[in-house]
């Protein structure tokens, strides 16, 4: 078990919280594993996260199990990262809690590894043991009786406490406040003496011991915490014999030591033994007379010796063998008591001018609690009973208060500077202006208090809490018309929800005020406004009143003010979701309610897979082409965001077959793909619809051009910048469907390509990607604005409601935008599907040499041709074969990069990008990547790609030392380096990768065997995901035709290497090799 403590101290409270969140759900917690290293277990899971690219993240933390404690820890989220971050994120701490709720289902988990005894068990013999040592140490008299008797010693100012512990048979000094502390917590045996000696078990003392024992313990750990924010660095603080006290602590152990009584000694003479005290809930009788001292002054003389001690909350009073609780009236007047009865003076005097002040600021603060005699002269100046009273009214220019403080027939305004009285009581009028200030922001020099009629909220704080405050401190008299100014009503809305003719009719009703000023309500409410003014001028107060949902429903559909006050508005019918999950279900009628049954329930007959497929669909793919096929019948876009190799390709593929006939009366569909992969897709439809007419719309602006005037064409497809190029021309025509592959493209909604895709008139549309978000929530706006424009408002609605707020960890806003989002979006991961999917998935990617690569790539070709048309007239065939088998090892690798032939080429392959394009891919899903290619330098121009990304990656070629090759794969399985770049003869066999799923091949090799046996470095023993094997084949070139050999069982490429059991390059015949070069 992991100690939620030891989490909370190193993450802090709230990511412990937000972790708990997590843990509790459970769902969102998917590919658990573990491994044990020596005394440690390293926890892995991946956690759901939408404000990650690719919607998950991979979290990992390692604990001493044996002490609950932390290891280490690690997490891919953008927390973690953070430079000021310390201790684990909340994904870590949520895989520590989610571990010890479900240990058995971490794949690897050994249940043996860790016996403990059960924490019943534990917690009983915890409690046992100590009670049984008591029992077999421990005198039957004493046991439950053990107490302490308090002795409190003041001297100069400073107050200590000493403590006896007592049993049966006698009493001792306590000689260690520490000692006693730390023998209870371990139970042990403790002689004080002849008649005193016992096991420190709770149960040995009484319910008053153990009450002393938890003041004592609470007051030793408040002193070392002290000494940890000082510093002081001393160690653990030990307290003797004597503990200094405070005066709080003072007033908690004279309550504790009320019934029992105490002792106190006054001075520091250790000979005495102290006063026995007892408490008295009183005040001390006490006086103080004023007497004249002949003209000028007066004399205080004070009645009876005693000294106070204030504790803050409580007053004591010392007198004799009494130590008085004083009154809370008494404990008002502390300041002067405390500094008279303390004062070593023996005569007080007043002069006469202070007598003036005495008598209203002190003497009337000490009635109730000392008598207090004042001869005839001061006498008059007792103050008079001060009666407050407020005459509020309400006028076309505002609210006016005049505050009156009368004194029997006597009285003056509160703020008055003229004709106030010498009787006037401070003591009242005072707090009494401090509170007509809080309310009132102006105040004439004729001290009537006035709020303006524009200033609501003052209004409406003076009406709902103003005047009940007046009210407790004085009388009120306000007239009708102020009266009037407020309503004690509370408006409700309710919202009813409707279907007619594919739009959602919403409509609001509303109690408690007129219906038609509903949209000023919400105006308040947005303004985060505690009172709204009606139309008539009365306020009512809307502080607390729930209007959160009526006001995101009424920003969803972005309703007008005149729809607002008129009770009703219509919204698209792909709002229906959200409002769904804002409304209550009595507010949904019957065509709403039904219609939403309806897209939640997918017919399975009315979508059948066609018949001319040339592929069998798995469970989940099927799924995946019904959604898109409910989708576009009920109007609507979607995101296909399966995970990268779960055949987004062929789902969609199969929609554009099944609809062909449909599609055909409309116009043909459009595939915006990035470049590297046009031909990739056209291959594709090759494979799996033949029957479907398709036109690649690529090359020169004249082949293009061409392309798009195939009038028969079922299929048009095309890549994001060559659209950008020819956006124009494609005005005027209209597609059934328009799809984007890798549809992150156009994430950012401002670039030519955004406003290129979403130019295109289709009458449905599509999106494939396996991240939909990569960085920012905007890409979800830019995607959605392309799918459905409208369905997430403008982008600058957009940022207010959701993308700012989320970007500061609002989770109710991303809770809102999954709702709108998420019934248009289907994402299926390989974990999610894994009864489905094949152990190995293998795809083929698709790159046309352009420009020069391609001239030199002809123009070998050629050559190569003519010699083998050429072979044997020279007379030495064998060496000819070798030179043939050279020329074709050439044309390989310029159709790789011409740059492995020659140093001086700086064009690019068309691999390259592809193959960037596919690892970028990889990355995004949080997959790790095996690239295997026959030639070291190809390698090399990769990795420096790599670098220039900032992409981390590991090399094994044949100059790699065999003990560094092993370093190599363990840190590639054990870290979260992404890419492995590995040659042929050094890492093709004999590797354990298990840590990759997904391998690529840049270039075909020509013995198939040899290429299944580098796949098989990831596809493996211990290998617990599916393996995506990518093949990158330069189209039109040897490559494909090798690969076409290889699909087709024959053993040209076994002879060619000339070893496994194949025949010798000798056997080959010239067709043979002609055949070979296509």
């Amino acid at each position: 078990m992991i100690s939620e403590n030891i989490l909370k101290r190193l993450g802090g409270s709230l990511a412990l919280n937000r972790a708990r969140t997590i843990a509790a759900r459970g769902y969102p917690i998917f590919n658990r594993r573990l491994s044990y290293r020596k005394h440690l277990t390293v926890l892995h899971a991946s956690i759901d996260d939408a404000t990650t690219s690719t919607g998950s993240v991979d979290a990992s933390i390692t604990v001493d199990e044996s002490n609950g404690s932390v290891a280490g820890y690690a997490c891919g989220c953008a927390e973690a990262a953070r430079a000021d971050r310390t201790g684990p994120c909340k994904h870590c701490m949520a895989v520590a809690l989610d571990y010890n709720r479900n240990m058995r289902s971490y794949e690897g988990y050994d249940p043996t590894r860790f016996i403990k005894t059960s924490s019943c068990i534990a917690d009983y013999l915890d409690r046992a043991t100590p009670a049984l040592r008591v029992r077999a140490g421990t005198d039957g008299n004493d046991r439950g009786s053990i107490d302490f008797s308090l002795e409190l010693a003041y001297d100069l100012g400073a107050w200590n406490a000493r403590f006896k512990i007592r049993g049966a048979h006698g009493s001792y000094i306590l000689p260690s406040i520490s000692d006693v502390l730390d023998n209870v917590k371990a139970g042990e045996y403790v002689s004080y003496g002849k008649k005193l000696g016992f096991v420190h078990a709770p149960d040995a003392f009484s319910a008053h011991g153990r009450d002393v024992l938890a003041f004592l313990d609470r007051a030793l750990a408040s002193r070392r915490t002290m000494d940890a924010h000082a510093q002081w660095g001393f160690g653990l603080r030990r307290i003797e014999r004597d503990l200094h006290i405070s005066p709080p602590e003072i007033d908690e152990l004279v309550r504790l030591f009320e019934e029992e009584g105490f002792r106190l000694r006054d001075g520091s003479k250790e000979t005495s033994r102290g006063r026995a005290m007892h408490v008295v809930e009183a005040d001390p009788p006490l006086s103080i007379v004023v007497k004249p001292l002949g003209e000028n002054g007066f004399e205080l003389v004070r009645s009876g010796q005693v000294r106070f001690v204030d504790c803050g909350r409580t007053l004591y009073a010392w007198k004799g063998d009494a130590f008085y609780r004083c009154s809370p009236a008494m404990r008002a007047a502390a300041d002067f008591l405390l500094d008279v009865y303390a004062s070593p003076v023996r005569q007080l005097l007043l002069t006469e001018d202070d007598a003036e002040r005495f008598v209203p600021l002190v003497a009337a603060s000490l009635d109730g609690a000392i008598d207090v005699r004042l001869p005839p002269q001061l006498e008059e100046l007792r103050p008079r009973p001060c009666t407050l009273e407020f005459y509020i009214d309400r006028g076309a220019g505002g609210v006016e208060c005049r505050p009156v403080a009368a004194y029997g027939s006597q009285s003056h305004g509160l703020f008055a500077t003229l004709g106030r009285q010498d009787y006037a009581d401070e003591t009242a009028e005072a707090p009494a202006r401090d509170i007509v200030r809080r309310y009132f922001p102006e105040i004439g020099e004729d001290g009537v208090c006035a709020i303006p009629d524009d200033e609501t909220d003052a209004l409406g704080r003076l009406a709902f809490e103003g005047v009940s405050e007046l009210q407790r401190i004085g009388e009120v008299f306000a007239t009708p018309e102020f009266n009037r100014l407020a309503s004690s009503a509370r408006p409700s809305v309710s919202v009813g929800l409707s279907l007619k003719s594919s739009l959602i009719d919403v409509s609001f009703e509303v109690e408690g005020m007129p219906a038609d000023e509903l949209s000023a309500l919400l105006a308040s409410y947005r303004r985060h406004k505690d009172y709204h003014r009606l139309k008539d001028g009365t306020l009512i107060r809307i502080a607390g009143v729930d209007l959160a949902r009526i006001d995101e429903t009424a920003s969803l559909i972005n309703a007008s003010k005149a729809q607002l006050d008129a009770g009703r508005a219509t919204a698209p019918a792909f709002d229906a979701f959200a409002l769904d999950a804002l409304a209550d279900d009595g507010a949904k009628d019957a065509s709403f309610i039904a219609w939403m049954d309806a897209f939640k329930t997918i017919d399975e007959d009315a979508y059948r897979v066609p018949v001319g497929l040339a592929a069998t669909l798995r469970p989940y793919q099927e799924a995946g082409f019904r959604w898109m096929s409910h989708l576009m019948d009920l109007g609507f876009g979607g995101i296909l965001a399966d995970e990268m190799g779960l055949g987004k390709t062929l789902q969609l593929i199969c929609l554009l077959l099944a609809r062909r006939d449909e599609a055909r009366a409309t116009g043909p569909s459009l595939v915006v793909c990035p470049a590297s992969l046009v031909y990739n897709w056209a291959a594709e439809f090759e494979r799996f619809a033949p029957d479907l007419r398709v036109a690649v719309v690529a090359g020169d602006a004249d082949v293009r051009a061409e392309a798009r005037r195939g009038a028969d064409a079922d299929v048009f497809i095309t890549s994001y910048d060559l659209l950008k190029r020819d956006i124009e021309d494609y005005a005027g025509m209209r597609f059934w469907c328009e799809a984007l592959d890798e549809a992150q493209y156009v994430k950012n909604h401002e670039t030519q390509a955004a406003a290129s895709v979403k130019a295109i008139d289709a009458a449905h549309r599509i999106a494939l990607t396996g991240t939909p978000i990569e960085n920012r929530v905007s890409e979800v706006w830019s995607i959605f604005d392309y799918l459905m424009p409208g369905l997430l408002g403008s982008y600058t609605r957009f940022r207010d409601r959701f993308e700012a707020p989320i970007m500061d960890g609002d989770e109710e806003a991303a809770a809102r935008l999954s709702a709108l989002v998420g019934p248009f979006i289907l994402r299926r991961r390989k974990a999610d599907v894994l009864t489905d999917l094949p152990e190995k998935w293998e795809s083929i990617v698709y790159a046309r040499l352009e420009g020069e690569q391609r001239a030199l790539y002809q123009a070998h070709e050629q050559m190569l041709r003519m010699k083998i048309a050429h072979e044997g007239e020279e007379g030495d065939d064998s060496r000819s074969k070798v030179e043939i088998l050279a020329e074709l090892t050439r044309l390989r690798q310029i159709a790789l990069d011409p740059s492995l032939l020659y140093a001086d080429y700086r064009g690019g392959g068309a691999k390259e990008q592809a193959i960037m394009d596919t690892i970028a891919s990889c990355i995004a899903s949080g997959e790790k990547m095996l690239v295997f290619s026959q030639f070291t330098s190809y390698l090399d121009i990769i990795g420096a790609k790599l670098s220039e990304q900032g992409v981390k990656h590991y090399v094994i070629t044949g100059s790699t030392p065999k003990k560094k090759r092993l370093a190599l794969v363990d840190a590639f399985n054990a870290d979260d380096t992404p890419i492995f770049l590995i040659s042929l003869k050094a890492g093709g066999t004999g590797l354990n990768l298990t840590g990759a799923s997904v391998v690529l091949h840049a270039d075909p090799w020509w013995n198939a065997a040899a290429q299944n046996q580098a796949t098989d470095r990831a596809h493996r023993m211990g290998q617990t995901r599916i393996v995506n094997v990518y093949r990158v084949i330069a189209k039109d070139t040897i490559e494909e035709r090798i690969l076409k050999l290889q699909d087709a069982k024959s053993d040209l490429a076994d002879r060619i290497v000339g070893s496994g059991g194949g025949t010798s390059l000798a056997s080959l015949t010239k067709e043979d090799l002609l055949d070979l070069l296509g």
